[in-house]
Formats: structure tokens, sequence, C-alpha cells
């Protein structure tokens, strides 16, 4: 580990985004039902919605392209940088829904701009007190964040997207839909997971010493383990990539080494069989294994001879899987925090307090 002093502990700007997630989610819920029926209205009317963002903006649009596909809507996500640059070209009748924290990237903004060349109707995501003003309707989450390791945007731009796929299902229904008293529920998931946070301590631990972190998932989990990784990778300067199990069985494995920590983020479904076939792997090759899967569905590590280090289990509270990646990630932001108190790294500074980082930071723009 590197000679840094003590890190920033409790009074980071990352830890304190992390713990104010429920009630930023109840905000959300509140304050933003109207905004998301009226989402819904533009979303009715779309031949294709595109929804754009960029790092973990993006994650959020990939996520969401799963459970608008569920609802029936024709949803495709990109990030923000292909879809201004290599398109499709946006149609009059298409939506394009732009997510954007501070609302103010250059990327984001050509998205916003072609559409409104096109005659596209659009739907902005951004945090609160951003300038973005172009779309036709605006879901406001999180206060803007101090950390640039942002946490709290990210679940809450996944509840307002949400939000705005539930009331679409809802337009024709006379009854709420099943996944509304889901997503009424989530705060009180979150405090349910920040209550044992306290058990990933030993990952931390593990990984601070390793330096390396593998994170598979699959469906919309593939972006949960990729936003773990940029959570790790922003606030601890740690090498750690996000997969797909069958990619991580297809050539991620060889890189890696006994020692290395990994995470399998285990979905309740049927590529749960996978995920064990994956657990096995790096049981037999000795890493430091963390397995993230939901209350409700076990999982039994498999057995392998000799007997590898012990496998650590996190048990998340029971959603259906196009949700699990709001809660999903939660485990993975406090062990990123964890591991950058134990490092000694400031979780909030995107590096720029080393002269080399802060001269690389102000070479672009954004």
């Amino acid at each position: 580990m590197p000679d840094r002093p003590a890190g920033p502990s409790h009074s980071s700007a990352l830890y304190q985004s992390i713990h104010r997630q429920p009630g930023i989610l109840r905000d959300v819920l509140q304050r933003e039902a109207e905004p998301a029926r009226h989402a819904a209205e533009i979303l009715a009317g779309a031949r294709r919605v595109y929804l754009a963002g960029t790092g973990t903006s993006s994650h959020a649009a990939f996520v969401t392209e799963y459970l608008y596909r569920s609802l029936g809507l024709e949803a495709e996500a990109r990030t923000a940088f292909d879809l201004a640059n290599y398109g499709p070209r946006i149609r009059p009748d298409d939506v394009v829904v732009l997510i954007s924290h501070r609302g103010a990237k250059t990327y984001g903004n050509r998205v916003l701009e072609l559409a409104r060349a096109a005659g596209a109707k659009s739907i902005g995501v951004t945090g609160l007190d951003s300038p973005m003003s172009i779309p036709d309707v605006i879901l406001h989450t999180a206060p803007q964040e101090t950390s640039s390791t942002h946490t709290m945007s990210y679940t809450g731009n996944l509840m307002a997207l949400a939000m705005a796929g539930v009331a679409y299902g809802e337009r024709s229904g006379s009854s709420p839909h099943p996944l509304r008293a889901v997503l009424d529920g989530m705060p009180t998931a979150f405090e349910t997971v920040l209550r044992r946070g306290h058990v990933l301590q030993p990952v931390a631990q593990a990984l601070a010493q390793s330096g390396r972190l593998v994170l598979a998932g699959a469906g919309p989990n593939v972006q949960t383990a990729r936003e773990g990784a940029l959570k790790v990778k922003e606030s601890s300067y740690l090498v750690a990539e996000g997969f797909e199990f069958e990619n991580l069985l297809h050539g991620g494995i060889q890189p890696l080494k006994a020692s290395d920590t990994a995470v399998v983020l285990v979905p309740p479904s049927s590529t749960a069989e996978r995920a064990s076939d994956l657990v096995r792997v790096l049981e037999l090759l000795g890493a430091v294994i963390l397995v993230i899967h939901d209350d409700s569905h076990p999982f039994a590590v498999p057995a392998i001879e000799p007997p590898g280090p012990p496998v650590s289990t996190f048990l998340v509270p029971s959603v259906p899987e196009l949700l699990s990646p709001m809660v999903s990630v939660l485990p993975l932001q406090i062990l990123a925090c964890s591991t950058a108190e134990i490092r000694g790294t400031n979780p909030d500074s995107f590096r720029s307090d080393d002269p080399t980082y802060k001269r690389i930071n102000d070479s672009y723009k954004l």
C-alpha cells in the first residue's frame, strides 16, 4: 500500500453521499411524481427511445434500457459521445432521454441539440441546480455532488428513470404497476444495506493490499459491475474492470492471480448457474471472492478440493431483477469508500491534489 497519510475516514464527501441515499430516494419519489407522469406521456408517443449519458450516467442508460424494453418500449442505450458522433440519426418521432448529473457535458448537450434539430422530444434526468434547459420535461434527482466519485446521483437517476417507466406502464391500466410498490420500498432497502456495510471491511482490506479487482454480473447488472469498477478506480486509483459472466470466462480470467479480489453479482434468475461456474473458477484460482445476492434466493458456494480461501457473502434485499441494479450497486459503493479509507487516498478529488493529474484534468473539457 502507498505510504500516505490516514484516509478521509467518515469525513469524506463520498461517505456522506453514500449514507444520504435513502433520504435522496424518498425526495425523488415525492418531488418527481408529476414530472415522471409527464415523461411517461412523452415516452408513449415514441417510435424509439434513445437513452444516453457519459460515465456513470451511461451505466444508468444501459440499465434502464432493460427496464424500458420489458415495458414494451423500443429502447436503445448509447453513450452520449457515440450517439452524437455515430448515430443512428434521430427522427422526429423518436424520444431522447439524456442523463447528466451536472447537465453541462459537451456531448450530452450535443445530443439534446440534435434531438431539437430533428424535431424530436427529449427528457432530461439531472441533478438539482443543474443548468439543463432544452428537454421538454426534466426529472431532477440528487443535489450536486461534492465528491468526484458520484454515488447518490447514480441511484437517484435510476429511481427517476424507473418512475417514468412505471408511470408509462400504468397509463393504460386502472391499477398501480407491480413495480410501483418496489420503488416505494427502495429507501428502506437501502437502509438495510447500509446497516450491513461493515461486512465488507475484510474484502476492502484484501483489495487495498492486492490492488486489483474484477467484477462480474449478468443482464442489467453487467452495468453494476462496470459502475462498481469505476467507483474503485475513481476513489482508490486501483485497477478494476467489470465484465459480463461469459466474457470474464472467455479470456478475462487469464490475467488474474491468486490474492486478486473478485466480486460476483448473482442474479435471481436462470443465469445464477453460470455465476456458480464463475465462483468455482475464481476459487480454483485462489482469489479473494465476494458474492452479492439477494436474501430470498439462496446461493450455494461451490465446494472445491482442496478448499480455497473463504468466500464472503453479502445479502441485499430481494427486488425484481430489472430494479436490482439500484440496490446491488450500494455494497460496491461502500467497498470503494472503505478501500479508499484504508489506502489513504482522497475519493473526492478526481486526483486533482496530485499535480500530474491536476494538469491532466485541466487539459480537456468534459
